[in-house]
């Protein structure tokens, strides 16, 4: 067994920490750490310690220990048979434009941390932001498209992703259309009992909604799609706030094609949302990124998207928080497949996804700039009102 000790810090909230220096490379740790997120319940917190390469679980009242400690060993011991990959920074920037930055805390009164509620200023930065987003995507030559917030059960088995992303799915539950059934209803207090799951779930990514409307086409030149929705996905509870939300609204821009168009729109977008985020006075980097796959068996595949550069993430630094706020993404044929989506010559296409999470760009620059719009930057007042008198 790994050692594990159980100490109470100086707020009287105790943590368990697991040694891994020594026994996993610094890729494997945080890679550990990813996966114990979301594979036990009761905790509070689960970190690496920058310092000791610990992991760190942070234990509540309703903590099982011994079930805490087997979850981590088992872990353990699949990470320790998988070889990792660092990171490869694209483009980055350490300085911002602004010298004015400062952080704001009062966020909240406007943009409310458990993602209930917008208000006001927050609202309005919501729409500009997606227009530039959906500029972007018309200067590709994007068809719109508006898709509902659910999927089917079976688009979502077509691509794997429940079997790669369990941590993720939100299943839609509902009550049978049956008279003893509905009866039941006004009896009882324990819905689980007279609920089956439906043939839908919350849709984690819009991009999905693609590939179903495109099943079996032959497309005779290259297609570009571009959607903004509402997408779900089950959140640690003790992680949701802030930037990380269960619900959460993206832009997408969905491309099929050859190898070469799906990988020269991807980069123009990459480079057209770098300098968007420049623009802002934002601070941050792109980089290499796989997906959260689950399943230690799983990791190869996200170590060839680290190395094969075949997803990029745009990340962004305010103070503390780091967090991603794009994606770029090239699916190869992988998608197209199962969809059977091919060119007149019965070859499979290509596909890729760019998606902008629009909340967490709002959240990035109210945090940056505060709530008031007369206390930001000129330039950025200017192109605001740029926008606003064109809408």
């Amino acid at each position: 067994m790994s050692t594990s000790n159980l100490i109470l810090d100086k707020g009287e909230n105790m943590q368990r920490r697991y040694a891994t220096q020594g026994i996993l490379d610094l890729g494997q740790a945080e890679s550990l750490v990813s996966k114990m997120i979301y594979s036990v319940e009761g905790i509070s917190n689960c970190f690496l310690d920058e310092d000791t390469q610990e992991m760190v679980v942070g234990l509540t009242s309703q903590s099982d220990f011994a079930l805490i400690d087997r979850t981590f060993e088992s872990l353990l011991h699949l990470e320790k048979k998988h070889r990792t990959f660092r990171h490869r920074i694209y483009k980055q920037s350490n300085v911002t434009n602004y010298s004015n930055k400062k952080l704001h805390d009062d966020v909240d009164i406007i943009f409310a941390e458990d993602g209930t509620a917008r208000r006001d200023f927050a609202v309005l930065l919501f729409d500009i932001l997606d227009l530039y987003f959906y500029k972007i995507a018309c200067r590709h030559g994007a068809l719109l498209r508006q898709y509902p917030a659910m999927v089917s059960v079976q688009t979502l088995e077509k691509c794997n992703y429940i079997h790669s992303f369990p941590q993720n799915i939100h299943l839609v539950s509902e009550i049978p259309h049956k008279l003893d059934v509905l009866e039941c209803v006004k009896t009882t207090d324990r819905l689980e009992e007279i609920t089956r799951l439906s043939k839908y779930a919350l849709s984690p990514a819009i991009c999905f909604h693609c590939y179903e409307e495109l099943t079996g086409s032959r497309l005779s030149q290259s297609l570009v799609l571009t959607a903004r929705g509402l997408c779900s996905r089950h959140e640690a509870t003790w992680r949701l706030g802030k930037h990380r939300l269960n619900n959460f609204s993206m832009r997408e821009i969905v491309l099929f094609g050859t190898d070469a168009f799906v990988e020269s729109i991807r980069r123009s977008c990459m480079d057209e949302a770098w300098q968007l985020f420049e623009s802002f006075g934002l601070e941050g980097r792109i980089e290499t990124a796989s997906d959260p796959f689950y399943f230690s068996e799983d990791t190869a595949k996200g170590q060839h998207q680290l190395m094969a550069n075949k997803k990029y993430e745009l990340i962004v630094t305010i103070g503390s928080e780091v967090f991603s706020i794009a994606s770029f993404n090239h699916m190869g044929n992988t998608l197209c497949k199962p969809f059977d989506i091919c060119d007149t010559n019965n070859k499979f296409l290509n596909s890729g996804c760019i998606g902008f999470g629009i909340d967490r760009w709002v959240y990035a620059l109210l945090k940056t700039y505060g709530t008031q719009l007369e206390s930001w930057p000129q330039l950025f007042q200017d192109k605001i009102a740029l926008i606003q008198n064109t809408v």
